[in-house]
């Protein structure tokens, strides 16, 4: 009997001991498991690579700070899509250049994100290549409920020396002018792009108003009957115009900003702004507005000088400066 009760005793402590031991493997084993567990939720943390300062918009010639969360000791590239409309520094600061859409990347540590970001234009320019291939002498108001009818388009001049019509000469100058303008990060909306056209100096104005433009800039070569004469001059309406003359103040500050910009950078003399109401392509707008007679076509100098590129390039470049000082991007 003695020996049975040792027996049970020596058992019981066996079977202590095996508890005893199973319950301490098991909280270690459930402590290995939260620990692992823990180290795994810490490492995925530490794999989250995400943009935590972005934007989907930027104007033309702003700049704008992104930013990163969960990179890892390696240095973040960064890059864009296309670097026509904005550009990254390794910073991460993008700058707008034109309008147009961007998609900005982060990578580190073989992490790529990306971002898309709509590159707004600083603002819009609807520019008017005046005249067309074939006049149109059928009639319209000359403004807004005006009982004075003129011709929808007036034939234009030829150059003395060059015998290159003004409708050419014109959509040269405008085309040049847009691709300035799109390269400072401006939006630009075209009244015609080609000569065989159809469009009425009131259309020109409705066109461009509807556009959603900021400006309206209307392209003309000047001519007289005294071949000697010479320069550029602005033309905008005056406060006592019964269309647009709550538009007189803001378009003659457009007047002289373009026309001072482009005989400074043209060297062609400057004629000055002169008020002028009859003019139907101005009287439609509801946008400041100018129309810049560029040069006597009538002169033989000037005629020739305003057909070579180079000086069409200055040209295009002066008025630009006149836009770009206009809305006080000027340096």
């Amino acid at each position: 009997m003695k020996d049975l009760k040792r027996e049970i005793t020596v058992m019981a402590g066996i079977i202590a001991i095996a508890v005893a031991l199973v319950t301490v493997l098991g909280i270690n084993k459930i402590s290995r498991n939260f620990s692992v567990a823990a180290e795994t939720e810490e490492e995925e943390q530490e794999e989250t690579f995400e943009f935590v300062s972005k934007t989907e918009e930027i104007k033309a010639g702003s700049k704008y700070q992104f930013s990163v969360t969960g990179k890892s000791d390696d240095e973040v590239i960064w890059s864009v899509s296309n670097t026509k409309y904005a550009i990254v520094n390794q910073k991460g600061v993008l700058l707008g250049k034109r309008a147009g859409n961007v998609t900005v990347y982060a990578s580190n540590a073989g992490r790529i994100i990306s971002y898309n970001v709509d590159v707004q234009g600083k603002y819009k320019v609807a520019i008017d290549a005046g005249h067309q291939l074939r006049g149109d002498s059928s009639t319209e108001p000359e403004g807004p409920g005006s009982k004075t009818r003129k011709a929808k388009v007036a034939g234009g001049a030829t150059g003395a020396a060059t015998g290159v019509p003004e409708y050419q000469l014109t959509l040269d100058i405008a085309k040049k002018l847009r691709k300035e303008l799109l390269d400072r990060g401006y939006e630009v909306y075209m009244v015609r792009t080609k000569n065989n056209v159809n469009i009425s100096n009131k259309k020109r104005a409705v066109n461009s108003n509807k556009s959603g433009s900021d400006i309206y800039i209307r392209l003309h070569g000047d001519s007289s009957t005294s071949s000697s004469a010479k320069g550029a001059s602005a033309l905008y309406p005056s406060k006592s115009n019964p269309y647009v003359g709550s538009l007189s103040k803001k378009s003659l500050k457009l007047s002289k900003k373009l026309l001072d910009s482009y005989c400074k950078k043209t060297g062609i003399n400057n004629r000055g702004c002169i008020i002028r109401d009859d003019l139907t392509g101005t009287n439609w707008s509801k946008i400041p507005v100018t129309l810049i007679e560029m040069g006597f076509m009538s002169n033989h100098s000037e005629d020739k000088k305003m057909q070579k590129k180079a000086f069409q390039n200055k040209m295009a470049k002066g008025l630009a400066d006149g836009i770009d000082a206009y809305f006080g991007y000027a340096g």
